[in-house]
């Protein structure tokens, strides 16, 4: 991959190392902080920060963007709520997997929806990497019930988001585009909390600096940089092609996890991490034929 293609494939790269370190952090995080709670800081923060990026810059929204920019974010919700809810019935590793499907309903649904066609390179990419997340996740045996429904839903949820990024991103202008999905979760994470959360949105006295470091670098690094370089990166490449690439989080994610939390996995899960990097290059071969050096 060269040229462009290599340009904007590296900057997905990076979102999906940096979304990759958040599972060792938010471990550490949620051991003292409730996760709606926590979700909903993490999303207020991140979009507030590029709304002030978007007022500074005096960029905004005519109003076919606010209405694509309200439905991307109540897919982003969608998807974390149902992943959120489905993890209290299933395993980390099932839950990993499931939602990883998202990487090959994503050439699917982009073929159906006409934004597509369907290329043997980015299949069988897609492929390999649900085989790599198989067997990084390392399940022994797949049980299907209430809670990987639910996953299931989320990994949907997921891949519509992908899918209409890439059609809506190259027309609207990032900072203010993607601060009204995000403030639109923090708001609806806001009402969850209000419910669910043993702390009200506004307590904020008990939460020590480092953890509000974490919840900062969650906000500002893991979801308004990362969801505008998205942004960014899907104006270019298709979306097939950002799924796979976004597909390397949980790689990164043993590898992080390995240096900060010392945690080992089974050989066949690093097999995994490889046959994911393997499909990404095979869908890169086409992406780049098709967008040029």
């Amino acid at each position: 991959m060269g040229g462009i293609l290599n340009k904007w494939a590296l900057l997905l790269i990076l979102v999906a190392f940096i979304w990759g370190t958040t599972f060792a952090v938010m471990k550490d995080l949620l051991e003292q902080v409730s996760l709606y709670y926590f979700l909903f800081w993490r999303f207020l923060l991140g979009g507030l920060f590029l709304a002030i990026w978007s007022g500074i810059r005096r960029r905004g929204l005519n109003r076919a963007h606010v209405g694509q920019g309200l439905f991307l974010g109540f897919l982003l919700f969608g998807g974390y709520l149902t992943q959120v809810l489905g993890l209290n019935w299933t395993t980390a590793s099932q839950a990993g997997f499931i939602t990883g499907l998202s990487v090959i309903m994503v050439p699917l649904i982009a073929v159906v929806t006409g934004q597509e066609v369907l290329k043997k390179g980015s299949l069988l990419g897609a492929v390999l990497a649900v085989i790599g997340l198989y067997l990084l996740n390392y399940i022994d045996r797949l049980h299907f019930g209430w809670g990987e429904f639910l996953v299931f839903l989320c990994a949907i949820f997921f891949a519509l988001y992908i899918v209409f990024v890439s059609r809506y991103a190259p027309r609207a202008d990032g900072p203010p585009f993607v601060a009204l999905q995000i403030l639109l979760m923090a708001f609806l994470m806001g009402i969850l909390a209000l419910f669910l959360a043993p702390q009200k949105p506004w307590e904020v006295g008990y939460i020590s600096a480092i953890q509000w470091l974490q919840i900062a670098y969650m906000g500002v690094g893991a979801t308004a940089l990362a969801y505008l370089w998205e942004h960014k990166a899907q104006q270019v490449i298709s979306a097939s092609f950002a799924a796979l690439a976004l597909a390397l989080e949980p790689v990164f994610a043993t590898i992080f996890a390995f240096f900060y939390l010392g945690e080992l996995l089974p050989m066949p899960s690093y097999l995994g991490g490889l046959l994911i990097v393997w499909g990404m290059f095979l869908a890169g071969r086409e992406e780049k034929e098709e967008i040029g050096p």
